[in-house]
């Protein structure tokens, strides 16, 4: 082979391998791109605020923030939920109560949109709670002597009550990603509890209730998911 066709050659291969090379990078990002526009949201870890649209006892105590990792088609996550009240009467009868629940959660998506920022999934958990009840209440216990005069002493006394519990949660929901860190959504579905355990106490005498009770409820629930990943 001549000289001159050799170099020809050489020329023409080399900008035929500079040419693949430039279309392979010019895909790569494009292809990258196009993935992350149908995932349609980041994964990483998942806070996701919870507000129950009507009241009730699970409703005090439900997941109030849940806690964990958002993935391509799942979340899991710890939902915890703490509320506590205070009472008094007449200044001579005070106390307060508290719910405490911590429960994990799974949500698994069914169905997503063609830009994958529609989803819909199903939700469900089981977790521990428990509830208590302090009260306190003074009163006046007087004595007359034998000439009459009235002695009065005040006395205290403290109830408390506790039981422990089993949440169950199962339901419907949907979140629309308004970016690929921030969604809200909807759900609807039915909670129960079943009770573990009751306890009383009176001063210094407790005691164990041999007892046990249940509660289910349908309920709504607005979300509103922020991710903090890529």
């Amino acid at each position: 082979m001549k000289r001159g066709n050799f170099l020809g050659v050489a020329l023409g291969l080399g900008l035929v391998t500079f040419a693949g090379l430039a279309s392979a990078q010019e895909a790569a990002p494009a292809t990258a791109a196009a993935a992350a526009a149908t995932d349609g949201h980041a994964s990483g870890l998942m806070l996701q605020g919870r507000m129950q649209t009507q009241g009730g006892l699970l409703s005090l105590g439900g997941s109030g923030f849940v806690f964990g990792y958002q993935g391509p088609s799942y979340a899991v996550g710890l939902g915890l939920g703490l509320t506590r009240v205070g009472f008094s009467a007449d200044g001579e009868t005070s106390g307060s109560g508290m719910l405490f629940q911590i429960q994990p959660t799974a949500m698994i998506d069914v169905w997503r949109s063609s830009d994958g920022r529609a989803r819909a999934n199903v939700i469900g958990g089981i977790g521990y709670g428990r509830a208590s009840l302090n009260a306190k209440s003074s009163f006046q216990e007087c004595v007359l002597d034998g000439l009459g005069n009235e002695t009065c002493t005040t006395d205290t006394e403290d109830v408390t009550a506790s039981a422990g519990f089993i949440p169950v949660m199962i339901g419907f929901g949907g979140d629309y990603f308004l970016s690929r860190n921030f969604a809200l959504g909807a759900e609807v579905g039915l909670q129960a509890a079943f009770t573990t355990g009751i306890e009383t106490s009176e001063g210094a005498v407790t005691s164990k209730i041999d007892a046990a009770g249940n509660m289910q409820l349908a309920y709504g629930a607005l979300r509103a998911t922020f991710v903090l990943g890529d």
